[in-house]
């Protein structure tokens, strides 16, 4: 609710007014500081999300040994809150008060002055700073993003002491003023991209942004497709390697989630530690991300077309060992390797959801004593058991979340068309999916760059690592021309 009515210089018309819009909140502190006989102000602050204590102790203290003489309270307590090093804000209306207190602000309210002062006492609890779950390194630094904005910025700013790195506040929500931030580096990114990621993020009309995904199911290009065409990270060293290729990072506060744009699809098997390795280590493993991916989404589907339609492929003593595993089992290959993709990922939700402590341990014995059993009771074969376990292990080798999942939901699209139409159906819907990743832009780059359109200069560093004495910079085609 949007208040424009100035502050009055009656102190309880003022606490009154800010009660009626904050609809009686019973978490709001109002306390009276007496100072002597004949001076006192006015503190309000919302318990637990801000504590004056400390200040207003050290005010009092201070204001005990001097001598008021003619000076305003008011012009006393700004000067010794400057003497703390404190910021100082000049409050005039009833809104600013508002967005000031819901902010972990405490608000110092004076008898006869129509403005009131506003001073930082945030005092949210959070956890400290630590290694993300989901993006664990070997090599490489440790941190992570926490849920305050401002330390996540810091974060940024202590991977780049650079004077480029420029940060620009937003506020969004119709109902909850959430605070955000778009880092960029200065110079090296374009300017129409952040004119664009303005535009799209001024025009949402949500109630309220509490993660990141508010923010991209918005100003995405294509809501319907499953592939990611934003990337998502908690690590604040990959947040720098994308600001130097002159993308754009996006943080929330409360949050420990960046976005990034824009995003290519062959950006899914790249991750920071990559330019901590040599180079070709690093060239050798993110091949072998792209071949876990097409071994996760192709591989079930191959080996249900082929036992399906075209088992003539198969050495005779390869699909002798099929054929007597599969023997006993009552159900076609398609509906035998569905349900054991459906156990797996439902172990994989399970082992994520539970506690830590027996997570790891369900998913790891429930995946062994459900195979196991399942072979004796002849409801699966051997060989599914195994493939399925691989398309499993591989699936994890993906760094992208976003892109993993794509890739396991689209999975089970292309078992059921190869279950029915074999290895026609197989090219035919590798086919589509390129030409559906071919029509997708992350706000104005394609999808499928550098390798559709082809650049040979740009692609030194996407499919490979680039090795860093050939060129001075990050080598992207995300710069600008003159940077």
């Amino acid at each position: 609710m949007q208040v424009d009515l100035n502050l009055q210089t009656n102190v309880k018309e003022n606490i009154a007014a800010i009660e009626r819009c904050l609809h009686y909140t019973q978490d709001l502190i109002v306390k009276t500081v007496e100072v002597d006989e004949h001076h006192s102000f006015t503190v309000l602050y919302f318990s637990d999300l801000s504590d004056p204590s400390n200040l207003l102790k050290s005010l009092l203290t201070t204001m005990a040994q001097t001598a008021f003489i003619s000076t305003p309270i008011e012009n006393m307590v700004a000067s010794l809150l400057v003497t703390e090093a404190r910021s100082v804000i000049k409050i005039n209306t009833l809104d600013e008060a508002m967005t000031i207190l819901i902010n972990g602000n405490s608000l110092f309210l004076f008898e006869g002055v129509d403005h009131a002062i506003a001073v930082e006492t945030a005092a949210i609890k959070t956890r400290s700073i630590q290694e993300p779950e989901s993006e664990v390194t070997i090599k490489g630094p440790h941190d992570g993003f926490i849920e305050l904005l401002g330390t996540n910025i810091a974060l940024v700013r202590f991977h780049c002491p650079s004077t480029l790195l420029t940060v620009e506040y937003h506020e969004l929500g119709t109902v909850t003023q959430n605070k955000i931030a778009i880092l960029s580096m200065k110079g090296i990114v374009s300017e129409q991209l952040l004119e664009e990621i303005r535009s799209r993020l001024a025009s949402i009309p949500n109630e309220a942004i509490l993660d990141v995904n508010y923010i991209e199911e918005w100003i995405t290009d294509d809501r319907m497709t499953p592939f990611p065409l934003l990337e998502s990270t908690s690590r604040p060293d990959r947040v720098v390697g994308a600001l130097l290729e002159g993308r754009v990072a996006l943080m929330v506060n409360g949050v420990p989630t960046a976005l990034l744009a824009p995003f290519v699809f062959l950006q899914s098997f790249q991750i920071s530690e990559d330019y901590y390795w040599r180079y070709h280590i690093s060239s050798l493993l993110r091949l072998l991300r792209l071949f876990c991916a097409f071994v996760t989404l192709y591989l079930p589907a191959f080996f249900v077309a082929t036992i399906t339609f075209h088992h003539e492929f198969l050495p005779t003593p390869f699909l002798m060992t099929i054929a007597q595993g599969r023997e006993p089992v009552p159900y076609p290959t398609i509906v035998e390797v569905l349900l054991m993709e459906g156990v797996f990922e439902i172990l994989r939700e399970a082992g994520i959801r539970l506690p830590r402590q027996v997570g790891s341990a369900v998913s790891i014995v429930g995946a062994l004593v459900l195979g196991q059993a399942a072979v004796q009771a002849g409801i699966v074969s051997p060989v599914t058991v195994l493939l399925v376990a691989f398309t499993g292990i591989c699936s994890f080798t993906l760094p992208s979340n976003n892109g993993a999942y794509a890739i396991r939901i689209l999975r089970f699209l292309v078992i059921i068309v190869g279950g029915f139409l074999g290895y026609v159906g197989l090219i035919t819907i590798g086919i589509l999916l390129l030409i559906h990743m071919a029509s997708l832009r992350s706000f104005g780059v394609p999808y499928l760059s550098p390798v559709a359109p082809a650049n040979l200069t740009h692609m030194s560093d996407v499919l490979i690592r680039r090795p860093l004495n050939l060129n001075k910079k990050r080598h992207t085609f995300f710069r600008t021309k003159r940077s």
